[in-house]
């Protein structure tokens, strides 16, 4: 490494002798990429740490007021928070009434939905828009040909429209609970019937349980024909069916780098979600998610690309949760990894600096002292976490 930079990746034979390098004692170990999130909302600082330590070098924002997200990079920037490399698709673009109104910039007409979108990328230098729940196809349209004008992907987290018709419109990106599955129990217009986001995600649990797969068929090959990759977010489904809590509730880092602030935020966003549902709902819920595993086996199986992100608090040990249910939908332990590194930083846009261990690439590494391709646990038996070409102290 010279600078923020890897200068040589391969043999030590094919470099010149540098006598006044520094050499880090690695034998046994494994090196890595850093790992990356592609869609979480939590700028608590206890994240930011918790990330790190656990491997995640960097981190984008998927919907959030981006003042949030400048202030924090510039508390990074001055060394006030230890924090991953940070990209962002600022607010959520959604039509009024939007359903995280504090993360929204709420557009209702094309020409609005244009000038939101130039607006974002040459004033808030976002880095990627982000269309949610309500977005219909007239308004998608112009969003995606502004953001590709500029370069910029678009990620989606989309409802009244569904992953074909987004493919076909040149979205990049489908994310969490976006209707990428067909039901003939439950229609789009059954679907679209809820009047808050416990209903519609009770609607989501109910309609993945009910997925008839033949319909689903052409929404998969659509994504897979314009190449537009899945981040599933499975975990925060996961955790709202309360599978996985005693884990998370008994992991050391979140036992000791947590305090009751961060839980009574992730407690009170829970309760806004989720608040009135019953236990049915999340037996429901439970049962999608393995609907969603399979879904994920047959879009992979098909070429499609799945890549990582946490979608909720305590993201830097959740990630690794997330990387078990791509292990679990039939992808290898090399394909695991490169989802959360090389993929997801093509997802970024950063292919050609993130991503992968070669010369020239940033130099944002994991030492872990296990063969991760062995066991993917082994990417939290981390020995140290290098961004920038620095050793972070952790």
């Amino acid at each position: 490494m010279e600078g923020a930079r890897i200068r040589h990746a391969g043999p030590r034979r094919e470099l010149a002798a540098q006598p006044s390098a520094r050499r880090i004692a690695a034998s046994g170990k494994t090196v890595v990429p850093g790992l990356i999130d592609l869609h979480n909302h939590s700028t608590f600082d206890a994240d930011m740490r918790v990330y790190l330590k656990n491997g995640v070098t960097s981190l984008r924002f998927a919907g959030l007021n981006q003042d949030a997200v400048v202030r924090l990079r510039e508390r990074a920037t001055r060394a006030e928070v230890a924090a991953p490399r940070i990209f962002s698709c600022g607010p959520m673009l959604d039509r009024t009434p939007p359903a995280y109104p504090k993360w929204t910039s709420p557009v209702n007409t094309p020409a609005e939905a244009a000038a939101t979108a130039r607006r974002l990328l040459t004033e808030d230098r976002v880095e990627a828009l982000l269309v949610t729940q309500q977005i219909t196809p007239e308004l998608m349209r112009p969003i995606v040909d502004v953001a590709h004008e500029f370069g910029r992907p678009v990620v989606g987290q989309i409802w009244y429209t569904d992953g074909r018709e987004a493919a076909e419109l040149g979205i990049d990106q489908l994310d969490n609970s976006s209707r990428i599955f067909a039901s003939r129990e439950y229609p789009k217009a059954r679907l679209l019937s809820y009047g808050s986001i416990a209903e519609r995600l009770g609607l989501l649990a109910r309609g993945w349980m009910a997925i008839d797969w033949e319909l689903t068929q052409p929404i998969m090959e659509a994504m897979v024909k314009h190449g537009v990759s899945y981040c599933p977010t499975l975990v925060i489904h996961q955790n709202q069916a309360g599978i996985g809590l005693r884990e998370l509730e008994a992991d050391r880092d979140y036992r000791t780098m947590y305090g009751e602030a961060e839980r009574r935020e992730w407690a009170a966003f829970i309760d806004y979600v989720q608040g009135t549902w019953t236990a049915e709902d999340q037996r429901c819920m439970a049962v999608a998610a393995e609907k969603r595993i399979e879904w994920m086996r047959r879009f992979h199986a098909m070429g499609g690309t799945l890549v990582v992100g946490a979608d909720m608090q305590f993201g830097g040990i959740m990630l690794h949760r997330e990387l078990q249910n791509l292990a679990a939908a039939g992808l290898s332990t090399l394909e695991v990894i490169a989802a959360a590194t090389g993929r997801s930083a093509r997802e970024l846009g950063m292919g050609e600096s993130l991503g992968t261990i070669e010369a020239g690439k940033l130099a944002d590494l994991l030492v872990v002292n296990r063969n991760p391709l062995e066991d993917l646990s082994a990417l939290r038996d981390i020995d140290r976490v290098i961004k920038d070409g620095q050793i972070l102290e952790l």
